[in-house]
């Protein structure tokens, strides 16, 4: 048998603390911020998103279509609440278990004939009778009969570290664990989900071999486009494509030996069989300073550091371009850049490692299409197929011409070379769709979203 406790006949005069929530939400959503002012908010919160009545977007609460349906409605939370302050005993038992855990109604001793056991049964209320309980003999046949045993008075629910401290614990009664007993969700602490990508991502990189590589986000126009046998009035390299600083408008220029053979072969070819792209090459032009808009340009820095020697780099970093932002695109972006440098290296050496990056992140349709880089000959796009929007370019790749590798020291060996977006890798293995979601504040997904542990 049961009865309300003080907060049980609050609830019932005053209303559930869920019921009054959404009746806060009926003419709309609310801040979180107002919401949390209420005394009763962490109460509501928690019992409002069991019953699915709540959701939580864009740091605002608003009732969901079941919130909805239950404005105006008894609950059978409420049915039973109401039931036990009338009879002391419940129509629906594992209701009453839920709410005798909520601290709503207590166990309390029966009086006259009435068992201290309360047995649930098919046709239990009619063989009880609401009005005058009798005594039941309990059945043995588990397959009918399911005993169900209140915690009895006196028994203690919760230990305290008061109780611990002080020996109080000794010689009492604890409350049997009811693993069926509904609990307030708890949102462990992890890190943000990209975040947590790019990490792994990184590991992953340093495992196979690699080295990062490591620059600034202002670059002179000589690594992002010059070193890279990007003539100096392609498209690319205009106001409409990349952000140029106003003060200061010009860097200085590396090593003049490393200059004049980029000159050279912008110019005219110099010595590696090209005949570069013709007119007068300027080096107020390869001097204005810019958000990079590559990461490659980390890499061209690397080929004169390392020299021609076999090695493994890589960066993941951002980079700046002037774009219209949408599901796939960012002004400001991740970049997986990376280098591999060796004699006897081939385009079928490339096409593997671009497919182990897919491996990395779960793309099971992948496909290479050939696509056109100043930088490098042959040269690749790598796509991948989203479930809802279908074939995406993540990249691209290919082999360092001819033209980058001897103005920068590179003579006898290949370099494979790929700039990867990063965000989108990170859609592919998070299984989202709009590539902003990845810098979202929205709660639910932040915490729905998976621990990538792989």
């Amino acid at each position: 048998m049961y009865q309300l406790t003080e907060e049980g006949a609050k609830y019932l005069k005053e209303g559930l603390p869920e019921k009054k929530l959404i009746e806060l939400l009926r003419d709309g959503a609310k801040p979180m911020s107002e919401i949390m002012q209420l005394p009763y908010a962490k109460i509501a919160i928690s019992w409002a998103q069991k019953s699915e009545w709540v959701k939580i977007e864009n740091g605002s609460m608003l009732l969901t279509e079941n919130g909805r349906a239950a404005i105006g409605t008894t609950t059978d939370t409420e049915k039973t609440l109401q039931e036990i302050n009338n009879t002391k005993l419940p129509s629906n038992y594992e209701i009453a278990k839920v709410l005798n855990s909520r601290n709503i109604i207590e166990n309390v001793k029966a009086g006259g004939n009435i068992t201290t056991e309360v047995v649930q049964k098919k046709g239990w209320l009619e063989r009880l009778g609401l009005r005058k309980p009798k005594v039941i003999e309990l059945s043995t046949e588990k397959s009918e009969v399911d005993i169900v045993q209140p915690v009895p008075t006196g028994q203690i629910a919760q230990l305290t570290s008061d109780m611990i401290i002080y020996g109080k614990w000794k010689g009492q009664k604890f409350r049997k664990y009811d693993v069926n007993t509904p609990v307030p969700k708890v949102f462990a602490a992890k890190k943000q989900p990209y975040m947590q990508f790019i990490e792994n991502m990184r590991r992953k990189l340093i495992g196979l071999g690699f080295q990062e590589m490591k620059g600034s986000y202002v670059e002179s126009s000589f690594w992002n486009s010059d070193a890279l046998f990007m003539p100096q009035d392609h498209p690319a390299r205009s106001i409409h494509d990349a952000f140029y600083l106003k003060h200061p408008k010009s860097g200085s220029l590396p090593d003049e030996n490393v200059v004049a053979k980029v000159k050279a072969t912008q110019e005219g070819g110099w010595i590696t069989g090209s005949t570069g792209w013709g007119g007068e090459w300027s080096k107020e032009e390869a001097a204005k300073l810019m958000l990079r808009s590559q990461t490659t340009c980390l890499s061209a820095r690397k080929l004169v550091e390392h020299g021609d020697k076999p090695g493994m780099f890589f960066s993941i970093d951002k980079v700046f371009r002037y774009d219209v932002i949408d599901a796939t695109h960012l002004v400001e972006f991740d970049q997986c850049e990376g280098i591999i440098i060796g004699e006897n290296l081939t385009f079928r050496h490339l096409l593997g490692v671009l497919k182990r990056f897919a491996d990395m992140v779960g793309a099971e349709d992948v496909r290479y299409k050939p696509g056109y880089f100043p930088y490098t000959e042959p040269s690749c796009e790598l796509f991948m197929k989203f479930p809802k929007l279908g074939w995406v370019e993540v990249g691209g790749a290919g082999m360092f011409r001819p033209e980058v590798l001897r103005p920068l020291g590179i003579e006898k060996s290949n370099v494979l070379a790929w700039g990867l977006g990063l965000g989108r890798l990170a859609m592919m293995k998070l299984g989202i769709h709009d590539i902003r979601q990845l810098y979202s504040d929205d709660i639910d997904f932040l915490r729905n979203t998976p621990v990538v542990r792989d």
